[in-house]
């Protein structure tokens, strides 16, 4: 007789199963994190960077690769059988589109995914055109998710007995935890530990991609945000530092009364992305932006200017408001947007001035337009109230042809004076119009940044000639000023310079200030114009010759103060001690800067950098409006 032979069902071993996801899931992370690195840091990468970066890979493989194990534990008590292949795709097709939305953000602003990552939903339309355009990287994770299909659990035939199987589960949580935390002991491990480094082009190589988004979008509540640690100095020698700086201010500010007030109309245009990198003539003297270039001829311009973020409430903080944004993050959608910081658009309100805002993108992406009639405009339009366009859309929104036409049909019902702040959209992307020949023919983001803001300028001249034209009551002003930068592939200092220039006839004559401005300077210097004073802003009246130069910029955990024309100072906020000094010759674009050891006099200004920034951010958390010197 035969001998009757019995089959055991096979089960997955979860422990082993999230050991072995866990290590493809690391293997494919830390080969993306290394290319896209090398893209993002093409002065190249650094050992000790690639094994920090590590803690960041290991901790989103084993928390992708945990959540799997999680969804296939039922699964493998309640079922007699469990499809071997296809479980490691989910987590994968996550993590890969986590690395390509970094790789996008990084593109546009030079920074890494992060609190920005809750914010997604509201551009999704346009986040969706924008991977069109990008359909290779599409299909390359589409082909690795085919692959991935191949990857089977690890077999086990004998945890379905007593609680082997749970026993497996609860191994898998704690290492999963110990992982993602990156410690037993201690806070949890962020984004910001990559900060630790020292270096920002270390911290951009260090981290993960993927794990900066994912932390973002668990962290992502609307009004979480906390301050940086601040404790080089201490606030009694921090507040004898700012009242030095502002010690002309203290002593001599000139009181102006309502009856010196010049009623006159503002158009204020934050041009979308433009940056002095890209704003250079071509080598062979081709302009890249003629109109804006001809104009600045006749305005007050510099091209010295200095952004105060990195997105475009962040400049809107800086440009109204003047004042520092919390380091590396925005003031809009959190609880300190419910401060009242009387800015630009309310105090022109308040005295008469209707004020109305426009954007040719979502009237709301990234809740622009909800924070800006928080700073004083009364009204905010975007793309879905231009009705009569004779352009498609770009990846955004509406070119800027069709959003200036809006804009000038509006202001046509708005009683003067008034402030009309605009937002414009046709460089968000880098779609050309198609009755608009390219004057580049490369296809790299370089040229492609430089056709669409050849494009830009061309409008920009279009709606100059428009307000040239127009009737006006009151004389008019015209402010043009970039919100920040994107698509720099270059040095930090060139991801945070950007054009300007204010062109208001008869009232303001042609000049170039000799000190570096920023963007904190350009409301004071509205102000100025019309009759008014900001006593609260952190920056001053471009037109005044003795004022002070106060600019500096935060990016990656460093700070970078610009001592003079010529000389910058470097100060790692963690360790600032090991601050880094360097020349800047004839104030080059594009150009590596010429480090040399810090003097005295160096570390005098950054004391004077940390002081003014210690500051700023302590009245700013602690929402005692804008007075940096109360």
């Amino acid at each position: 007789m035969p001998v009757k032979t019995t089959t055991q069902t096979t089960v997955p071993s979860l422990f082993r199963t999230w050991l072995l996801f866990s290590t493809l899931l690391a293997l494919v992370t830390w080969g993306i994190r290394l290319l896209s690195a090398d893209m993002m840091v093409p002065e190249g990468l650094w050992q000790r960077a690639w094994w920090w970066g590590l803690r960041f890979d290991l901790a989103v493989a084993a928390l992708l690769a945990g959540l799997t194990v999680l969804v296939m534990w039922p699964f493998a008590r309640l079922l007699p059988t469990l499809p071997r292949k296809g479980w490691l795709m989910p987590a994968l097709a996550i993590l890969l589109s986590a690395h390509l939305g970094d790789w996008l953000y990084w593109q546009e602003t030079g920074r890494h995914l992060g609190y920005e990552a809750g914010e997604l939903l509201n551009s999704a339309g346009s986040l969706l055109n924008m991977l069109v355009l990008h359909w290779p990287w599409v299909l390359g994770i589409v082909f690795l998710l085919c692959l991935a299909y191949q990857f089977p659990w690890w077999p086990s035939r004998s945890e379905r007995r007593g609680w082997r199987l749970e026993l497996n589960v609860i191994a898998v949580v704690a290492a999963t935890v110990l992982l993602v935390r990156g410690s037993i002991n201690g806070l949890p491990q962020g984004p910001d530990d990559a900060l630790r480094l020292g270096n920002s082009s270390e911290a951009t190589a260090a981290l993960n991609g993927a794990y900066a988004a994912l932390y973002g979008l668990q962290s992502s509540s609307k009004n979480t945000i906390e301050p940086i640690a601040l404790e080089w100095m201490d606030d009694s020698e921090a507040q004898q530092r700012v009242r030095a700086l502002y010690r002309q201010r203290l002593s001599n500010q000139p009181s102006r009364v309502q009856d010196t007030v010049s009623p006159v109309n503002v158009v204020f245009v934050m041009l979308e992305s433009w940056s002095s990198y890209h704003s250079q003539a071509e080598a062979n003297g081709q302009p890249i932006t003629p109109h804006f270039d001809a104009l600045a001829e006749r305005s007050l311009s510099t091209y010295r200017m200095v952004s105060s973020g990195l997105r475009t409430s962040e400049g809107m903080f800086g440009l109204f408001c003047s004042y520092q944004n919390p380091l590396g993050r925005s003031v809009a959608e959190t609880r300190l947007a419910m401060n009242d910081y009387r800015c630009l658009p309310e105090i022109l309100r308040d005295h008469g001035w209707q004020t109305a805002f426009f954007q040719g993108s979502h009237e709301n992406t990234s809740g622009v337009g909800s924070f800006a009639q928080s700073l004083g405009f009364s009204a905010s339009y975007g793309k879905a109230d231009i009705v009569t366009r004779d352009y498609a859309e770009n990846a955004w929104g509406v070119y800027d042809h069709d959003l200036y036409r809006f804009v000038l049909e509006t202001i046509d019902q708005l009683q003067e004076p008034f402030f009309a702040g605009i937002n414009t959209n046709s460089t968000h992307a880098t779609e050309l119009r198609p009755d608009f020949p390219p004057l580049l023919a490369g296809s790299d983001r370089h040229s492609a940044m430089r056709n669409v803001m050849r494009l830009a300028d061309h409008e920009l001249g279009e709606f100059v000639t428009a307000l040239e034209q127009r009737e006006w009551e009151h004389p008019w002003m015209l402010v043009l000023v970039s919100d920040h930068t994107t698509r720099v592939a270059s040095t930090p200092l060139d991801r945070f310079l950007l054009p300007f220039l204010i062109h208001a006839p008869v009232r303001v004559s042609p000049a170039k200030p000799e000190r570096i401005a920023h963007h904190r300077d350009v409301a004071p210097t509205v102000a100025d114009i019309l009759g008014l004073t900001m006593p609260n802003a952190m920056g001053h009246s471009l037109l005044d010759p003795t004022a002070p130069q106060l600019a500096e910029f935060y990016h990656a955990g460093n700070l970078t103060w610009f001592s003079g024309n010529d000389r910058l100072v470097e100060i790692p906020l963690s360790a600032p001690d090991r601050m880094r000094c360097a020349t800047w010759p004839d104030q080059a674009l594009a150009l590596d800067l010429l480090y040399s050891p810090c003097q005295p006099s160096d570390s005098d200004k950054a004391r004077d950098a940390y002081a003014l920034t210690k500051t700023a951010q302590r009245h700013l958390f602690e929402g005692r409006g804008l007075s940096i010197v109360q």
